[in-house]
């Protein structure tokens, strides 16, 4: 059981251990050091991805009528034939080891390895010696590397790389570090400089840092989202796109093992799904040429009528026609011609098309026809907000699952929400332990996310949230926006609920109908919906979902009544018209996830290229 390789003795004595720790013979988070070095070994088997895959594996039941006491779906994933090839590349090699891999893996003390990334510090020593502090992005830590002028080959070219933010490939020998704060460090033999930096003039034709915007001193957030292109070099950006990374794939994972299937929906529509019609429109009739003059958009004319008399042959034949029932209405829409209008005809599209707010619609035909389905995708809103929660540009998760009703629908919703957390806690820990010590993070991050592992979700409704606030906006809370029964409950309200009240996630069923989307589920009251939003604390709603309308008649009258035309989503109605089923989804905003998982504040920082009204750099 010694060295770098996962012995059947290993596994035994593993499962051992936890059946100990189940009957509290054993802690594996205890502070004890005469176990410290048994429990970095049991977590090191425990936390790695054969283990977790074996431990599903063996969780799963293969027994039809068999007890769900697991936590585990009864069918495990959507491949219902073999088992996925291992990642095995053939060709694809990494010409250098990830500093991760070098910081964490003690196999490679002693040993010669290469690596290669960008300087987060350069330091001299005399004319001597060099400390660079490389990072590659594999995690936070960056490794120390030092050369020798008298060892070092390429030592010349890297005192004169420029200081941070330079690239190199370095080759040398990882031994242990004298210094304190860092167990190991690179001993370069060979130093390559990659890429000098050229910031020591305005033309960027002088080698030199004083004018490179990432320099090693510290930055504000507003000023790394205007140097966004160089930002991940940042340790906050680098830390947040990991993260955002693992709860992408932590996403795909959750659905993938329950039994979802991922659906690619279209980025361009002619629909509304939210009726709030904040869209960005998509043409080309203004040309290629950005610097145009006289751009013409056709427009519809003025249409002179003639005045045709008929002839009584004709008259009868007109009237037998009517008689008969006549010509049957079409379900589609048709091009409403109002004079000096813009005439979308024209266009590539031949009607207006436009960018996505929500592709909710367009999954909910695959879960009619597929059962349990989701789409995880970029959607648009053409908002002039300039909030810390808002973009122009943002990601939404949307699952969709037939033969469902509310509490299902909120039962996927916790357990998700769970996933990505404890998927955080788990895979996450160095990013998160960097955000609950960074000024821009926050304290207690951990505790917090725990917390929503440890307790079930508040459930109560709508009407039952209102009397909660009324009663204490009575007894002396200030609020902005009185509580009141009808309103669209502002974020002070949610994050009041979650935050001082409960103190933890709750959830809202049962909205008034005037303020949801007309797809979804008539209540039998008559005034409210079967919907649900999931509060967290920090951010207010992070979830928003509902059981969906399957009743034609009723989804009819409830178009009619929020102001939309039956007939711009008469293939959503034709759902209803042939084999309808209760079905239910709900969409989460990915970068609130970000927002929630990391502690950061504002919603432009956990997304690579933000976009808001009167910014699209990059």
């Amino acid at each position: 059981m010694v060295g770098d390789k996962v012995t059947i003795a290993d596994i035994t004595l593993v499962i051992a251990l936890q059946d100990a720790a189940s009957a509290n013979l054993f802690d594996p988070s205890s502070d004890d050091e005469k176990t410290v070095h048994i429990r970095k070994w049991y977590n090191a088997i425990t936390t790695a991805d054969f283990f977790k895959q074996a431990k599903a594996l063996l969780s799963t039941s293969v027994i039809a009528d068999a007890p769900s006491s697991s936590s585990a779906p009864s069918d495990r994933g959507v491949t219902m034939h073999g088992v996925a090839p291992p990642v095995k590349n053939k060709l694809y090699k990494r010409h250098r080891i990830r500093i991760k891999e070098v910081l964490k893996d003690p196999s490679y003390l002693g040993k010669t390895v290469i690596v290669a990334g960008w300087t987060r510090t350069v330091r001299k020593a005399g004319g001597k010696l060099l400390f660079l502090e490389l990072n590659d992005g594999s995690c936070g830590t960056s490794i120390q590397c030092m050369c020798e002028a008298s060892v070092t080959e390429g030592f010349e070219d890297a005192k004169k790389s420029g200081g941070t933010g330079s690239s190199f490939q370095l080759t040398g020998t990882l031994v242990e570090s004298p210094s304190d704060g860092q167990a190991v460090e690179l001993k370069v033999t060979v130093a390559k400089l990659l890429g000098a930096v050229y910031g020591g003039d305005a033309k960027g034709e002088t080698v030199g840092g004083m004018l490179y915007p990432m320099s090693k001193k510290g930055h504000t957030l507003e000023h790394m989202r205007e140097h966004a292109h160089l930002r991940p070099r940042a340790g906050v950006h680098a830390a947040a796109m990991r993260i955002r990374h693992a709860m992408a794939y932590a996403t795909h994972k959750f659905f993938h093992d329950n039994g979802f299937l991922y659906i690619h929906t279209p980025i361009v529509t002619c629909a509304d799904c939210e009726g709030a019609g904040e869209q960005f429109a998509v043409t080309t009739m203004l040309g290629t040429e950005p610097h145009a003059k006289d751009v013409n958009l056709p427009v519809f004319e003025e249409e002179e009528k003639e005045e045709k008399t008929l002839s009584k042959k004709e008259q009868k034949r007109l009237a037998k026609k009517s008689a008969k029932g006549g010509k049957v209405e079409s379900i589609k829409p048709e091009e409403i011609k109002i004079p000096g209008a813009v005439d979308y005809t024209k266009d590539f599209f031949g009607r207006r098309g436009n960018l996505t707010v929500s592709v909710q619609l367009n999954v909910e035909t695959h879960a009619c026809a597929l059962s349990d389905v989701y789409t995880f995708g970029p959607t648009f809103r053409a908002e002039n907000s300039h909030t810390t929660r808002h973009l122009s540009e943002f990601w939404m998760i949307e699952p969709e699952i037939a033969f469902a009703d509310l509490e299902d629908d909120i039962n996927l919703a916790e357990d998700y929400l769970k996933y990505c957390v404890e998927y955080a806690l788990e895979m996450c820990s160095e990013d998160l332990e960097f955000f609950e010590n960074s000024p821009f993070g926050e304290v207690g991050l951990r505790d917090r996310l725990k917390n929503v592992l440890d307790n079930p979700f508040k459930r109560l409704t709508y009407t039952e949230a209102i009397t909660v606030l009324e009663k204490a906006y009575a007894d002396g809370v200030e609020f902005e926006v009185k509580p009141e029964w009808g309103i669209d409950l502002p974020s002070e309200h949610e994050r009041y609920l979650c935050e001082q009240v409960y103190k933890k996630p709750v959830v809202l069923t049962n909205y008034p109908k005037e303020i949801k989307a007309f797809y979804m589920k008539l209540d039998d009251d008559g005034k409210t919906v079967s919907a649900a939003d999931i509060l967290v604390p920090k951010i207010g709603e992070i979830i928003g979902g509902s059981q969906r309308e399957h009743r034609k008649d009723v989804l009819l009258q409830r178009c009619i009544e929020m102001g939309i035309d039956p007939k711009a989503v008469w293939w959503y109605m034709d759902l209803r018209k042939y084999g309808t089923v209760p079905h239910a989804g709900f969409g989460l905003g990915f970068e609130r996830l970000i927002l929630f998982i990391t502690g950061l504040d504002n919603i432009r920082d956990v997304i690579p290229f933000p976009r808001w009204a009167g910014n699209a750099e990059f």
